[in-house]
């Protein structure tokens, strides 16, 4: 009678250390994954108004803060970004910049501020002299006292559901491992 106790009771303990094992494989797994991710890339979204007739800007780039000093286009941390300029009743025309017309953007995550100049036969400065913003055109000029609104356009990360599969896969073994021992 004892030796039969003693053994369903190391039948039991051996079960508890496997889920044991599981639950801290599992666990471990996520600390890894999440924990030490390097920084990844964002995308912002601008915009820009108070310019004379009803024009707007509006436009995305992407960065990653590599050395945590925010966002640089100086330090090859900016990969991509496009800007559109609708004129709306204004004298001015509608005008696009893209990558390759950016001469400089610097981002601060603290302040949540973007300065982007772009320069092409039309330039952009989100933040110019004063802190104003200046679309120039055709030797013409425009400007806004309103400041440049910035928000991240959430992306998922490809690491996030390879982190929910392992929970889940955790999960599973544990529910597995727990119904066993009801029975």
């Amino acid at each position: 009678m004892l030796q039969v106790i003693i053994g369903k009771y190391l039948t039991i303990m051996k079960k508890l250390i496997q889920s044991f094992s599981i639950i801290g494989t599992v666990g471990l797994t996520m600390a890894i994954l999440l924990g030490n991710r390097p920084a990844n890339a964002l995308t912002f979204v601008f915009s820009q108004s108070g310019w004379d007739g009803e024009a707007e800007v509006i436009g995305t780039f992407s960065g990653e803060d590599t050395n945590g000093n925010g966002i640089r286009s100086e330090e090859n941390e900016v990969s991509a970004y496009e800007m559109n300029f609708l004129a709306g009743n204004s004298t001015f025309n509608d005008f696009t910049h893209n990558f390759a017309d950016l001469d400089n953007l610097v981002y601060d995550f603290l302040s949540n501020t973007v300065t982007i100049i772009s320069t092409s036969s039309s330039s952009y400065f989100s933040q110019g002299l004063l802190n104003r913003g200046f679309i120039g055109q055709d030797g013409d000029s425009l400007t806004t006292d309103e400041p440049v609104n910035v928000t991240i356009k959430e992306v998922p990360e490809q690491r996030s559901w390879k982190a929910l599969v392992l929970f889940g896969v955790g999960a599973y073994f544990t529910r597995k491992i727990r119904t066993k021992f009801v029975e």
